[in-house]
């Protein structure tokens, strides 16, 4: 009777979220009512108090959140937005297919789906609108294209996939491994969707003949972009996947420059160990630091400003990720989850298909897939290694559904945010991004479980 109860409150959870109702309140409130009903409120509280003290997770998350508020407010990312978008001048046919790239590239530093829509968009979109292509299929090129955050090292999902991996595994995996698995799966199905992107641009035609209001171009100032400033944001990550890579072996790169004096030889091996030393939360820090001091900002606001980000990483991400945490020990006290999993056990095209269609489902009519991936990851993916899947790869594909699924939500806060810059309406844009969308989810599901390409 309880797993019926705990089906119900899971539907009526879906039903609340879909209704726009707060989301961590909902998740919340559902698993207290669940461990009530089951008698076990403490496991559901006891839930809590795990996510909310998940180390590594803190650590990445709240320490990327932190350094985007720096580069937003030293203006870096401007100049980053601006540096990628010049190039699209001088490729008409590439221009939507490119303004998808672009948006995927920046969201690798610039990890926030609305902050790179907010970033990249007030640059490519009225630059693709003054070349002649349809407002909405300018913000629907930008939207494809927000879900570049599954490359970096501060994304939630990556972090937690390889926390319960590590734990699976009995060896220790960070986020940058996450990322190294899944990295190909992720530029196959960029180049997917943004081939599909530029089919319904030619299809549609609309790519050449809008044009603008003159109004709208007279008061377009030309941005000086300043290049080392636009490499600012990309330089933390630069250096993790440096030091994951050439650092932990330097003896090749070593070989390669032996023509260098013994003394350089010496710096770059003890700058190459350096890197490989460092975690995600030392690179975001540095990276701050050397943002603040060559735009020259005052560097108390900065500080304010870091500390601001890190309150909102783990207000806004680690408060999903503890309400998640207390859903799921709501659903566990029902015997909902078990239940799931022993349907699934023996049945791997059953838990991977599930790793899909729900997080992509509810990302879709919520327009964050945040939750649902997290809910899913928190009580299928731990348990991966029972059905015959690789618990890495059903992470990353339940974190790809609902990536790729915000990327086609008429109420996901990127698409605002793309619907106002380029006028356009909501669901006019992601009538364009919808079937690149889907294409890119089922590209990923193949590279995954058919090629085991990672």
């Amino acid at each position: 009777m309880l797993v019926y109860f705990g089906l119900f409150m899971l539907i009526l959870t879906v039903v609340g979220m879909v209704m726009r109702y707060e989301s961590r309140l909902v998740l919340i409130v559902s698993g207290l009512v669940m461990g009530i009903a089951a008698l076990e409120p403490m496991a559901v509280l006891n839930g809590m108090t795990e996510g909310m003290l998940r180390k590594n997770m803190i650590l990445c998350i709240c320490s990327v959140m932190a350094f985007a508020f720096v580069m937003r407010f030293t203006g870096c990312d401007k100049h980053l937005s601006h540096a990628v978008a010049k190039p699209l001048r001088y490729v008409r046919f590439l221009l939507v297919p490119g303004a998808t790239v672009v948006t995927f590239l920046v969201q690798i530093a610039l990890p926030s789906a609305a902050g790179t829509s907010a970033a990249i968009g007030a640059v490519v979109i009225p630059l693709l609108m003054s070349m002649g292509v349809h407002p909405a299929m300018a913000g629907a090129a930008v939207l494809a294209g927000t879900y570049g955050d599954l490359l970096s090292p501060g994304l939630a999902h990556n972090v937690y996939v390889a926390d319960i991996a590590s734990k699976a595994l009995s060896q220790h995996i960070e986020a940058i491994n996450v990322i190294g698995y899944h990295t190909k799966a992720a530029f196959i199905s960029l180049a997917v969707v943004a081939l599909a992107m530029l089919a319904v641009t030619l299809v549609t035609g609309e790519g050449k003949g809008y044009v603008p209001e003159s109004e709208k171009e007279g008061g377009a100032k030309e941005f000086k972009v300043n290049y080392f400033f636009a490499l600012i944001p990309i330089l933390p990550i630069a250096c993790l996947v440096i030091g994951a890579t050439i650092g932990k072996d330097p003896k090749g790169l070593l070989d390669l420059l032996s023509f260098l004096p013994a003394g350089m030889l010496a710096g770059i091996e003890g700058v190459l160990k350096f890197l490989a030393k460092l975690k995600v939360e030392h690179t975001m820090l540095l990276g701050a630091m050397i943002g603040i001091i060559a735009t020259r900002n005052n560097p108390g606001q900065g500080s304010k400003e870091f500390f601001k980000g890190l309150g909102h990483g783990y207000g806004e991400i680690m408060g999903i990720i503890i309400a998640a945490a207390v859903f799921v020990g709501g659903l566990k006290a029902t015997g909902l989850v078990e239940s799931a999993i022993n349907m699934m056990k023996g049945a791997s095209s059953v838990a991977t298909l599930a790793a899909g269609i729900g997080p992509w489902a509810l990302a879709v009519v919520c327009g964050s897939g945040n939750a649902a991936t997290q809910a899913f990851n928190e009580a299928v993916t731990v348990n991966a290694a029972s059905f015959g899947v690789d618990i890495i790869s059903m992470g990353s594909f339940a974190t790809f559904a609902g990536a790729l699924g915000r990327c086609m939500s008429p109420v996901a806060g990127a698409c605002f945010v793309c619907a106002g810059i380029s006028g356009a309406d909501p669901m006019n844009i992601v009538k364009r991004t919808c079937i690149p969308s889907i294409l890119g989810l089922i590209t990923i599901y193949i590279c995954h479980f058919v090629l085991n390409l990672h």
